[in-house]
């Protein structure tokens, strides 16, 4: 076994097969490790010719990935999710909690919640303490995820109220 580069750990040549780490993988896409260890978890959930690949060896507790197919996955990851343009794992700089600064997009569900829980706020005509435990006993989940959905509806709708015209 012959180790190439600055550091071993990164990338190995193993009987003629180039070898890469995690480290190394995280270096290339710009991605970070968590992102890496997501995109391993979840290879086999991927389309055939998208999941990252699997893992060759492991040395000194280390895993190793075919180098070839590591570039192949990521080319095929950016064209798929469309990060090409970005040159990175796909993410913008941003506060990363779905505002429109940046970050993860917000889920289909999340929306509805702010929804459901900006319709009662309308309702109400604003905020009452114990929204979030009474939307959690009526349409499910954890008083945290209402609590929330309840924080981004105050929001909204204070910003809502700012725009209406005063009453006359």
């Amino acid at each position: 076994m012959e180790s190439t580069g600055d550091n071993a750990a990164l990338r190995r040549v193993i009987e003629g097969r180039a070898l890469v780490s995690r480290a190394w993988i995280c270096q290339f896409t710009g991605a970070g490790r968590s992102t890496v260890a997501r995109w391993y978890s979840l290879r086999r959930e991927r389309p055939e010719g998208l999941g990252h690949p699997e893992r060759v060896v492991t040395v000194d507790r280390v895993d190793y990935y075919d180098q070839r197919a590591v570039e192949a996955f990521w080319a095929a990851h950016q064209e798929a999710v469309g990060t090409g343009r970005l040159g990175v794992s796909g993410r913008r700089r941003g506060a990363g909690h779905g505002e429109a600064s940046g970050g993860r997009p917000v889920s289909v569900e999340r929306a509805q919640a702010v929804e459901v829980a900006l319709g009662e706020l309308r309702r109400e005509g604003g905020y009452r303490r114990g929204l979030a435990a009474r939307l959690a006993r009526a349409h499910g989940g954890s008083a945290r995820t209402w609590e929330r959905a309840v924080t981004a509806a105050r929001g909204a709708y204070e910003r809502q109220a700012q725009q209406r015209p005063a009453p006359e």
